[in-house]
């Protein structure tokens, strides 16, 4: 069946921010997106709605489109979401582990950080799999959770996620050092330590959130 062209659109023009097309913090006007995503105006304004609803652009009067700019408070708001429900989703997970999906991650994980050990420089095809390697590990902590509003509404904070990876600086020793912290994570739930499981999950998510705000203070 054919995606109705308001989703064509959405997805475009996720496309062109995750592959750089369209700038953090820039300025475009809705006919520049039509001929960008190759969609209708009706379709482009449908989508715009849907993305301005979830923090990604801002629409504005006699202007047209300003891309979501990746400042403090963006930063800030998607990873102090992540903290509230990646910690029920571990506990969860913790009290009856998915055994076959947490093995699947920790091999594909211990994968990753073999690659980088085998290599002196972390090319781009690694990093972009190393950073697949480690959303899916946050994606299925969430999914796991079974609740459809909660695993939809994390879609969009996961899309942030991306974004600020991408306008920061992610070198091989980083890579090494998140997937290190994810096997910590996954040999405790693979043992069912729920106290373990969220201890190294909140150590985990609180370096991450320091390095993209580049090791300033968490404001709480």
């Amino acid at each position: 069946m054919t995606s109705p062209l308001r989703l064509v659109a959405y997805e475009r023009f996720k496309s062109r921010l995750f592959d750089r097309t369209l700038s953090p913090g820039a300025f475009i006007t809705q006919r520049e997106l039509c001929e960008l995503l190759d969609s209708p105006m009706g379709a482009v304004r449908e989508a715009l709605k849907r993305l301005e609803v979830e923090g990604m652009i801002h629409l504005l009067p006699q202007r047209g489109v300003q891309i979501a700019d990746i400042n403090l408070r963006f930063i800030n708001e998607a990873f102090h979401f992540r903290l509230l429900i990646e910690q029920e989703a571990v506990r969860r997970m913790a009290s009856s582990p998915d055994l076959p999906v947490l093995r699947e991650l920790k091999s594909r994980t211990t994968g990753i950080l073999a690659r980088i050990a085998a290599q002196q420089s972390v090319d781009e095809a690694l990093l972009a799999e190393g950073l697949r390697v480690d959303l899916d590990l946050h994606v299925k902590l969430v999914a796991n959770l079974g609740n459809s509003l909660i695993r939809d509404t994390y879609q969009s904070i996961e899309d942030r996620v991306r974004l600020i990876r991408l306008n920061s600086t992610y070198q091989s020793t980083q890579l090494a050092r998140g997937m290190t912290e994810h096997l910590q994570i996954i040999d405790a739930l693979l043992a069912g330590d729920q106290t373990e499981s969220v201890a190294a999950l909140k150590a985990h998510l609180t370096t991450s959130w320091r390095r993209a705000l580049g090791n300033d203070e968490i404001d709480r």
